[in-house]
């Protein structure tokens, strides 16, 4: 194979794991890490530069990499052979805002021995399994080998980023990609992080977890400031908000057009509801008047077609149910495609001041040093006027401008709190309200509560206790809870969902489930 020395920065953040083995690649879905590989200067990594015995040809590295892809494409959770390539691919049900990825392994007979050959293959994969341009392909290829070698045997990062069964198959210490290329075989487990997963769509891989702060920061001690990868990597994430943004208008197009043939439908069941209940009133008083076995036959006859047709006026309102729901769930899809978009375009924009930054230092010959950016506040993002739930953000005090982004975008605005040091919200995720913990430098999930809560709670805060009201059995409860999200006492008497805390001593004031006002012991929730 060919062989040459590279060295270059790579900036990913979901990630996807190969192996070879036996000729057969396998992919597993991984999490991106959160901490920065300790050693400073940029990340160079040392290929072979022995002459090689047979020097293949670029596309014969880069079909490689196409049969795992295809496997993948045509819905194999795993392909190849474990002493060789493979890859395990296997999407698992939502964790929070943990990560899905793809883990590209190489096995301990591999030859692949220059990182350029390395992301040929990587290239292949991404090119056939999720139908990614050759120039997304490689772009996506480079910065899937930089992050990896970032996070390299960084287990805490992996365990906290990506979703717990990823795990079962990223084995401890093989994690990532060493730098120097003897150390590869048998050793290295690449973490593709995903996102859609979708062949075709621009945003399959996790374009923002490859990108993250600590790729970004490696990427620029690189003499040039890898500023070429990061223009490219600017203009995909573009595209990616464009195509949501178009996605989402489509989305919300259809959504009007069902919205309107479901008001239709409802005036008609209405309708027709009121014509049988008016038939079987009328039916009632002429079966009283009946006289002649005849007509009481016709009348029997009618009775049980209007039977029918309270059968037929069931089953069109459960279909009217069904529909309903069905469009909550595409317009929560719309708002949700409203809002990456958003994201990816700032995303977008902060890189393009930075890299403008550095290209202007880079002219004036003042490379070594750049301020960190400001740390910022955490805040939470409405997504629409009419909703109050939104994404944890962080924003710069002095510009207002938005600095960094959380998966958690299911927050309740109302309920950001800050106790003890600890950042926390009430945010909703796979369909369950809990208390989350985020960290306010990373704004990635810490911790999240075991206990559901109602989705319009507010959190009160008496010195170290938080009180929200939890769920259970379909009511609702006021509960206490510790700053470490666990609950410590639950009231007995059912309350308000849309109750008011306020307290007084040892005692709290709120309203049970008739709007009465209570009075509670503020430790024990006691009457």
């Amino acid at each position: 194979m060919m062989k040459n020395n590279v060295v270059c920065a790579v900036v990913l953040s979901g990630a996807l794991l190969f192996w070879l083995q036996d000729g057969a690649l396998y992919a597993q879905e991984a999490i991106d890490s959160a901490e920065l590989q300790k050693a400073a200067g940029p990340v160079e990594f040392i290929s072979n530069t022995a002459v090689p015995d047979r020097i293949d040809t670029r596309e014969q590295i880069v079909e490689l990499g196409r049969g795992p892809g295809a496997a993948v494409r045509n819905g194999a959770a795993t392909f190849g052979a474990l002493s060789r390539y493979f890859v395990i691919h296997r999407l698992h049900p939502p964790e929070f805002d943990k990560l899905d990825a793809d883990i590209f392994g190489l096995g301990s007979g591999t030859a692949v021995d220059t990182i350029g050959n390395l992301r040929f293959i990587i290239q292949g994969y991404l090119q056939t399994a999720y139908a990614y341009s050759p120039a997304d392909a490689v772009l996506l290829a480079e910065y899937i080998t930089i992050y990896n070698a970032v996070y390299r045997q960084n287990r805490p990062y992996f365990e906290q980023r990506y979703k717990s069964p990823l795990l079962n198959d990223l084995t401890a210490g093989r994690e990532g990609i060493a730098l120097n290329y003897r150390e590869w075989p048998g050793q290295t487990l690449m973490v593709i992080p995903l996102m859609t997963a979708a062949p075709g769509s621009l945003s399959a891989i996790d374009t923002s977890a490859i990108t993250d702060a600590a790729v970004i920061e490696k990427m620029r001690e690189e003499a040039d400031r890898g500023i070429s990868s990061r223009q490219d990597m600017v203009e995909l994430k573009e595209r990616e908000a464009d195509a949501a943004e178009k996605t989402a208008l489509a989305q919300r197009q259809s959504n009007a057009a069902e919205e309107q043939r479901i008001a239709e439908e409802s005036r008609r069941v209405a309708a027709e509801e009121q014509r049988i209940a008016a038939e079987k009133a009328q039916l009632e008083q002429q079966k009283a008047q009946a006289a002649t076995s005849q007509q009481k036959a016709e009348l029997a006859q009618r009775e049980e077609e209007l039977k029918k047709d309270e059968a037929e006026l069931a089953s069109r309102q459960e279909d009217l149910g069904e529909a309903s729901a069905e469009l909550a769930a595409a317009q929560e899809q719309a708002r949700s495609m409203e809002d990456f978009a958003e994201r990816k375009s700032e995303e977008a924009q902060q890189e393009r001041e930075t890299i403008a930054a550095d290209q202007r230092q880079i002219i004036a010959g003042a490379v070594e040093a750049v301020p960190p950016p400001p740390s910022g506040v955490v805040a939470v993002r409405l997504s629409s006027s009419a909703n109050p739930r939104g994404t944890v953000v962080k924003v710069n005090p002095a510009s207002g401008m938005t600095l960094q982004s959380s998966a958690v975008n299911q927050a309740s605005a109302r309920t950001l709190t800050m106790l003890g040091g600890k950042t926390l919200v009430v945010a909703t995720s796979g369909g369950k309200t809990r208390l989350v913990e985020v960290d306010p430098s990373t704004l990635q999930v810490i911790k999240q509560g075991e206990d559901e809560l109602n989705g319009d709670t507010q959190i009160w805060v008496s010195g170290a206790n938080l009180y929200a009201i939890a769920v259970q059995g379909g009511k609702n409860y006021l509960a206490r809870f510790d700053v470490n999200l666990a609950k410590q006492s639950q009231s007995t008497l059912i309350v308000h969902q849309w109750a008011a805390v306020s307290f007084q001593g040892d005692k709290i004031i709120t309203q049970n489930d008739k709007g009465a006002i209570i009075l509670l012991n503020a430790t024990t929730l006691t009457e």
